[in-house]
């Protein structure tokens, strides 16, 4: 499976699309910079969550209030 750029992803979320991430290895800058990406009505999943610090998990859902959504 191909792992798709950030450029990518956040070209993506410009366009209107939702995004579902497997994400636990991406940087947590890549992820705040993919949420600030979101247009209106999009959405960012983000799968593999668990072992992030709560300040990083705070620090992405501020970016995109009510729009993101952590999973284990």
């Amino acid at each position: 499976m191909k792992k798709r750029s950030i450029d990518d992803l956040c070209a993506i979320a410009r366009a209107g699309g939702s995004l579902v991430l497997h994400a636990d290895v991406r940087p947590t800058e890549d992820l705040i910079k993919i949420a600030s990406e979101l247009s209106a009505g999009a959405q960012l999943t983000l799968h593999g969550m668990i072992l992030r610090p709560t300040e990083d998990l705070c620090a992405i859902a501020q970016t995109a209030p009510g729009r993101v959504t952590f999973l284990a």
